[in-house]
């Protein structure tokens, strides 16, 4: 029986979901009024079974109908153990410009990235998440509309897609300001089985202006993914998956917390209240450990104010000038009841940011798979993996392993495999970059112009991560794209 898979901006072996943009080659589409780029996605299949994976991908448009593409994207296999397999909708020669999203049934349990692209000759702009479970209840920690930022306006655009194999009816998204209260309730139409739905706070009055705040997506009986992307300024993209009501903790782990770098990198963690009731200034907290090179001091413990049932609040360190300046580590976020937690990274000189969800610290996995690792690609994308040792105290001793993608052997590259074998203190991070030659996994430097999947094995602490891609050349524009990885029992 096969393993049903439908991928939003988020990941599951099971059952997850994916909604996607979808545009041929040398044309796309726009996702909504918050941009006025024509994007385009490709997504990356991971298998992380232990036999082949033979897999459907069935495309669907935004009315529910079937979107017809090539052949060897709808059916095609994946190899075992950690084997990837990239799917590029801009350059499928059937599947016709628009909107949609796509459901992929596999024989093996698999996980999956997408990116989101401005192409063929647009400034950049790009995102990315890692597909996740879907639930019938999401949250959605930062949504904006009309609000001022240094990147100039922002607002938010929720892709909505429906997982179940009915039409589903009565979904709604409330949405609370900045100090918790509900502002407005908006009710969806009804979503065709697979399909997603755009929703865009930018033409949306009801939601008044300027708008900074969360929202709350609910599908009743249903069951939903949902991916938020929020744009700043002409550029500027950060996207997230929501987090799901199942997924709510009260400790996350920050993986890599930066402050005002000499690049201009700074990380903002921002923590939604859903404990059902006020909590006391102090109450939320994150701990942070710094890394070797860091400037002083070696740790940090910073303190949200009071906040209502619902309300957000952002460890900012772009704005919250007593976050030491070239600070950089791995942090903890605890709080007296349940909250949702996203990462946004962002370069303050230019365009680039993205963002990404918390880690639970009560993970328990000791595999990790990313299944997309770029080592200085000829178009400049190149990788930064950050896995974190969620065991507070106990050192993690890991094999980390470099897979190439078959595309990547099929094109003239080495089939071989790079492995290594090394440590991460308790509550700290290790950092595989791929941005910086010569790479080195253990004695062995990896070809530019690798590409494939990273698998990380702890024989001890359970640990989890994410991944960045860069562009080395630094375009104009945003080029910078995050996503989850996905850690296995």
């Amino acid at each position: 029986m096969l393993k049903r898979l439908i991928f939003n901006r988020f990941v599951l072996p099971l059952i997850a979901i994916m909604s996607l943009a979808v545009g041929a080659a040398g044309s796309g589409q726009v996702l909504a009024a918050s941009t006025t780029k024509t994007l385009s996605t490709n997504f990356t299949l991971v298998n992380f079974g232990t036999s082949t994976a033979n897999v459907s991908v069935s495309y669907v448009k935004t009315d529910g109908s079937a979107w017809t593409a090539d052949s060897g994207n709808t059916n095609f296999t994946i190899p075992a153990n950690g084997g990837q397999k990239p799917v590029y909708q801009y350059f499928d020669g059937t599947l016709t410009a628009g909107q949609g999203s796509a459901v992929v049934s596999s024989d093996q349990p698999l996980g999956a990235v997408v990116q989101i692209l401005a192409r063929n000759g647009q400034v950049p702009t790009s995102g990315a998440y890692a597909a996740v479970p879907p639930a019938s209840k999401l949250y959605a920690p930062l949504v904006l509309r009309h609000q001022g930022t240094a990147s100039g306006t922002a607002n938010t655009q929720l892709v909505i897609q429906n997982a179940g194999t009915s039409s589903l009816s009565g979904a709604t998204v409330k949405f609370y300001n900045s100090t918790g209260s509900l502002v407005t309730t908006t009710n969806l139409p009804a979503i065709a089985a697979g399909a997603s739905y755009y929703y865009d706070t930018e033409p949306d009055n009801t939601l008044g202006a300027p708008f900074a705040g969360s929202a709350v997506i609910d599908a009743g009986a249903g069951s939903i993914s949902v991916v938020v992307n929020v744009f700043f300024g002409p550029d500027s993209l950060q996207t997230y998956p929501a987090i799901a009501s199942t997924a709510l903790t009260n400790s996350w782990a920050v993986p890599l917390f930066n402050s005002r770098l000499p690049n201009s990198l700074s990380t903002v963690v921002s923590v939604q209240n859903l404990s059902g009731a006020p909590v006391a200034a102090n109450a939320i907290f994150m701990d942070c450990t710094a890394f070797p090179g860091s400037a002083a001091p070696s740790t940090l413990h910073l303190n949200a104010p009071a906040l209502n049932d619902g309300q957000s609040y952002s460890f900012n360190p772009v704005v919250n000038n007593s976050i030491p300046t070239a600070w950089y580590g791995a942090c903890r976020v605890s709080s007296p009841g349940n909250s949702a937690t996203i990462i946004q990274m962002r370069f303050v000189a230019g365009s680039n940011a993205d963002a990404y969800d918390g880690i639970p610290t009560a993970l328990t996995g000791k595999t990790f798979f990313t299944p997309l690792v770029q080592n200085r690609l000829s178009n400049g994308f190149a990788t930064n993996t950050t896995i974190v040792n969620l065991s507070p105290s106990l050192t993690a001793h890991v094999t980390v392993t470099f897979t190439p993608s078959p595309d990547y052997v099929s094109g003239g590259g080495s089939a071989a495999v790079l492995s290594t074998v090394t440590t991460i203190p308790g509550g700290s991070s290790l950092q595989e970059n791929n941005r910086v030659p010569p790479f080195m996994v253990g004695a062995t430097t990896m070809p530019t112009g690798w590409y494939g999947t990273l698998s990380v094995v702890s024989s001890d602490e359970p640990i989890a991560g994410f991944t960045q891609i860069t562009n080395i050349n630094n375009p104009p524009g945003d080029t910078f794209m995050t996503f989850n990885a996905f850690t296995q029992p």
